[in-house]
């Protein structure tokens, strides 16, 4: 896993956006169809005032109980572009990934120093695809390994394992962060990252993924 999360760091240096924020739909007013205020969907788990909820300022939109803002939403190896889509599950969009044909591909959320999620337990993540290069996904999370190297670690799960099927259908999935196998919350990297299992081939050119819907309870 230590290799693999070499290669996710020399690769993603090419390829990286700021944290977005709180984002901003008023401009989309009537580009849904019926002039109005675009619906905002709750999510197939809707928040419940005085749940706990934290999200991260990307692919939610939702109200939360706590935020936690990315330093970083990183692109490996220029292996997707992205744009908004209006197919969602949650707020007023999910995030379009655009595929390349690079063979691996992967991006997702990072912070530059060690980040504490002590006493959250799982993360949520909704996925769309009906592409077969799409028919296995892998998420992973990283953390900072003890000093002075504080060396990446990357840890992995298969979104199959968890109800993933490029139908064509949205997959909400739930991933106790247990099964992340010896994942130090205290010492966070990227609480999300996505990417081709070697197991099960990669996206090829124009093939499409839609992410929604991604926080931690």
């Amino acid at each position: 896993m230590r290799a693999l999360a070499l290669l996710m760091l020399v690769t993603s240096l090419g390829a990286c956006r700021p944290d977005p924020g709180v984002p901003d739909y008023s401009g989309l007013t009537g580009l849904f169809g019926d002039g109005g205020a675009p619906e905002l969907k709750p999510g197939p788990f809707p928040y419940m005032t005085g749940s706990r909820r934290l999200a991260f300022g990307a692919f939610y939109e939702g109200a939360a109980s706590d935020r936690l803002p990315l330093d970083h939403y990183y692109i490996f190896s220029n292996s997707y572009a992205t744009q908004p889509s209006d197919e969602r599950v949650e707020g007023l969009q999910s995030d379009e990934l655009d595929f390349k044909g690079t063979g691996f591909w992967g991006g997702g959320l990072f912070w530059d120093a060690p980040t504490n999620l002590t006493g959250w337990s799982t993360l949520h993540v909704s996925l769309w695809s009906s592409d077969p290069g799409l028919a296995v996904i892998a998420v992973r999370t990283l953390y900072f390994g003890p000093a002075p190297g504080n060396a990446e670690v990357t840890l992995q799960v298969k979104a199959n394992d968890y109800g993933w099927v490029n139908d064509g259908q949205w997959h909400s999935l739930s991933i106790p962060l247990a099964d992340f196998r010896g994942l130090d919350l205290g010492r966070m990297r990227s609480p999300f990252t996505v990417g081709n299992d070697v197991s099960g081939g990669t996206a090829k050119t124009g093939e499409v993924l839609l992410i929604d819907d991604v926080y931690v309870d």
